[in-house]
């Protein structure tokens, strides 16, 4: 090829990477100004409804897959944004229910002040589990997965400064985030 076009895949790759670290700026802008909104919307929330009001629209996939849930979660309260908590816990049971294996168990409750949710799976190594907050990246089922949710709930986490980890456990990996109280504020 002759011309303007002769060295368009070595232009094309640049391309693609240009537009893919504006994708990342634009979602990471957004992300920050839409979290500082939410930060001013905290109310108490009842851990045990929300936890199952969203587990409700995971219930085809989580007969499908035959997972048992295993919600210990009782009286609890958890003073943050409902429409913060909500992606957080979407994004959790997505993940959880998506990575879980056949006939595999999730656990989900409160120890020490802390929120968890562990699933039996596969167990990451360490670079792994670094590299699922990184935007876009996915683990293992990519078809099903677009690598923002581990993403999404770092930020959220971090905006409100909760603590948080995601550590391989005896049955898989587990989860886990701080409750904030109101007295923690």
């Amino acid at each position: 090829m002759y011309g303007k076009y002769k060295d368009k895949e070595k232009y094309l790759d640049v391309s693609i990477d240009i537009v893919d670290d504006l994708t990342k700026m634009i979602v990471e802008i957004l992300s920050i100004s839409s979290f500082q909104e939410l930060k001013e919307k905290k109310e108490i929330l009842k851990l045990e409804y929300e936890v199952n009001k969203i587990l409700k629209n995971y219930k085809v996939l989580i007969k499908e897959k035959n997972i048992t849930i295993n919600n210990y979660l009782k009286d609890e309260e958890i003073y943050i944004s409902r429409i913060a908590f909500e992606k957080i816990i979407v994004n959790l049971i997505s993940n959880s229910t998506k990575y879980t294996n056949i006939n595999g168990k999730i656990n989900i409750g409160v120890k020490d002040g802390y929120f968890y949710i562990e699933n039996s799976c596969k167990k990451l190594s360490e670079e792994q589990i670094e590299k699922s907050f990184e935007l876009f990246y996915s683990e293992g089922n990519t078809k099903n997965s677009n690598g923002l949710g581990l993403y999404i709930i770092k930020n959220i986490l971090t905006n409100y400064n909760i603590d948080y980890s995601f550590e391989k456990s005896k049955i898989g990996m587990v989860f886990k985030f701080r409750i904030p109280t109101k007295e923690s504020k």
